[in-house]
């Protein structure tokens, strides 16, 4: 028995491990995600099948929160229940939650000349996920047709609700169309804990009727400033349906123009810089949160306070729904209906990685248009490429990529 505990210990272990090192390498944002985790914990290290993998993403695409850090947490619930499920949410937000807090910090480690390359670098980012996750959809007429919708509507009716209502629609006409009878796979399931949605909904409604009753302070003194970033920062967590860019939105409307935490430049700067980096696009609230807590004037130590909370309270929501859900997903996916609606979801998916690479590759041609350097404009357009052939090549790490542009970017003025 101790034999058998020492191997699961050892197997969680190399998981954790192995998700470490996506936290540190996964560039490119939640698009870029999925493609990073068929390749190392999928193809490489064989934790989960493909299969596996596209119905947890499928399931996850239906929460609010961070999707992609949502699919790795639920990924580790089912290799080893809830314990593993947090120490794979830490292992993953992390490593890109140490450096943004370290930019945010000392905000001149780097300048924007080292990182004029990075948008170039995001680019061909964008169009290698777009080739390798179309490739992991079933090749039916439907499939197809859902992912040009998805990613040509949510190019042109750019709206935080156009992902949720995509999903729902796709799945039910998957579910409605496909007249193949997908197999019903009968396994074990996690047994529901309750006591997570009770813990969701107790800490929503706390967190919420705090904040509306410190609001009646017109000014926040230092005392109460955590506690008010905390509220802040759970609900637009727990209600950003469409990922990092609806969290960006709300922290526009919460941080810059309703409660004057911080300038828009401020705010920008920290949206561009968790696109350059690794890991969640939700370590902007790690960011927003320690430049809250600087302009109010707290010290190291309390910007340190302010980059923890981000950290845990924009995170907290999303993983007690999948504490709670993902049990009820394993259970109704037996279901022929559900089954067959799981193709259509994950076509949506990777509609909406087509509407980012789209928007993307839009911002980056339009600011290319504008560099008046002939040298610089054929060295982005170098990196936008050398980039996608380095990914297709699978010979080179994603992190030496953009370090590459950093010091092209360095060298090169």
């Amino acid at each position: 028995m101790n034999r058998n505990a020492n191997i699961q210990k050892a197997k969680h272990f190399r998981f954790l491990r192995s998700v470490f090192w996506l936290g540190f390498s996964a560039f490119g944002g939640p698009q870029m995600h999925l493609p990073y985790f068929q390749k190392r914990l999928v193809e490489k290290k064989k934790y989960i099948t493909q299969e596996e993998l596209i119905e947890i993403n499928a399931f996850c695409s239906i929460l609010p929160g961070p999707s992609t850090t949502q699919t790795i947490t639920a990924i580790g619930l089912k290799l080893g229940g809830p314990i593993l499920a947090f120490f794979t949410l830490l292992a993953w937000a992390l490593p890109g939650a140490l450096i943004v807090t370290l930019f945010a910090l000392s905000p001149n480690f780097l300048q924007s000349q080292q990182l004029q390359n990075i948008e170039a670098c995001v680019a061909g980012f964008l169009i290698y996920a777009v080739y390798s996750m179309f490739k992991w959809m079933k090749p039916t007429k439907l499939n197809i047709a859902i992912f040009v919708f998805g990613g040509i509507g949510g190019f042109l009716f750019r709206s935080p609700w156009i992902f949720p209502i995509g999903v729902i629609i796709s799945a039910a006409v998957s579910a409605w169309l496909v007249t193949d009878n997908a197999p019903i796979q009968r396994k074990a399931s996690l047994p529901i804990k309750w006591r997570n949605l009770t813990i969701f909904i107790t800490i929503f409604a706390v967190v919420g009727l705090t904040g509306l009753f410190l609001t009646k302070y017109k000014t926040e003194s230092k005392l109460l400033k955590p506690l008010i970033l905390f509220e802040n920062t759970y609900r637009m967590g727990a209600l950003s349906f469409g990922g990092g860019n609806v969290l960006a939105a709300m922290t526009v409307e919460q941080y810059v123009h309703h409660k004057k935490r911080m300038s828009l430049d401020e705010l920008n700067t920290g949206i561009g810089l968790v696109q350059a980096l690794p890991g969640p696009n939700f370590n902007l609230a790690v960011y927003t949160n320690t430049i809250a807590m600087k302009n109010n004037g707290a010290g190291i130590g309390g910007q340190l306070l302010g980059s923890l909370i981000g950290l845990i309270a924009v995170f907290m929501p999303g993983t007690l729904l999948v504490l709670f859900a993902f049990p009820i997903w394993e259970r109704l996916k037996n279901s022929v209906y559900l089954q067959r609606s799981i193709s259509g979801i994950f076509a949506m998916s990777v509609g909406f990685i087509l509407t980012a690479a789209l928007i993307i590759n839009q911002n980056f041609i339009i600011n290319l248009n504008k560099v008046n350097n002939p040298t610089q404009f054929w060295i982005q357009i170098f990196v936008c490429f050398a980039t996608v052939g380095m990914l297709m090549s699978k010979k080179v790490p994603t992190p030496f990529i953009v370090i590459f542009a950093i010091i092209l970017g360095w060298l090169i003025p």
